[in-house]
């Protein structure tokens, strides 16, 4: 077999192998990507699903730290219980921000977020003015939109997002959208 055969014959095989390996290492880059994506979403949802289980430890504690106010060891309690639940409430604002600069939303979305948001705050600001978190029962108003709006925003922050990015301006408007005091009034 003389030279312009053998490489004949070999060009084909080697055009094949070299054509498997692109297709296969593509295939593995995207497969990696999309785990990546995955287990980003799952590690933004548990901490999405911490910082509610944190809102409702604090709100209860809180409403019985009120009992016997005078209390020196329940007023120092109380001040611990307000750090938490503005720890809890910036760990809500730095999913936000996770959120908008990574997906786009529509304007149901948004506003999800951002009232969700304003619900989060009714913690804290109840704690600032000394005031019980009077929501006693499951059918109270402000309790059972403040659980549909954490219902919206769990399903927004546990689904994987396969669209494009937003572009920077996309995100900036979004974060401004969402933390927004327009939401306070409703």
């Amino acid at each position: 077999m003389d030279l312009p055969e053998l490489a004949e014959a070999l060009v084909s095989p080697l055009a094949t192998v070299l054509l498997a390996w692109a297709i296969g290492n593509r295939l593995s880059t995207h497969w990696a990507n999309r785990q990546k994506r995955r287990e980003e979403t799952r590690t933004a949802a548990n901490e999405f699903y911490r910082l509610y289980g944190e809102f409702f430890a604090v709100w209860k504690l809180w409403n019985y730290s009120l009992k016997n106010a005078e209390d020196p060891e329940r007023v120092a309690r109380r001040w611990e219980l307000l750090k938490r639940a503005a720890a809890a409430e910036a760990g809500v604002e730095a999913l936000l921000v996770k959120l908008t600069s990574e997906r786009r939303f529509d304007e149901p979305d948004i506003e999800a977020l951002g009232r969700f948001r304003q619900g989060f705050q009714t913690l804290r600001q109840t704690m600032r003015d000394a005031r019980k978190l009077d929501w006693g029962s499951s059918d109270h108003p402000e309790y059972a939109a403040f659980k549909r709006l954490a219902s919206h925003v769990g399903r927004l922050v546990s689904t994987v997002d396969q669209g494009k990015s937003p572009t920077i301006s996309e995100a900036q408007q979004a974060l401004i959208s969402v933390t927004s005091n327009v939401w306070e009034r409703r």
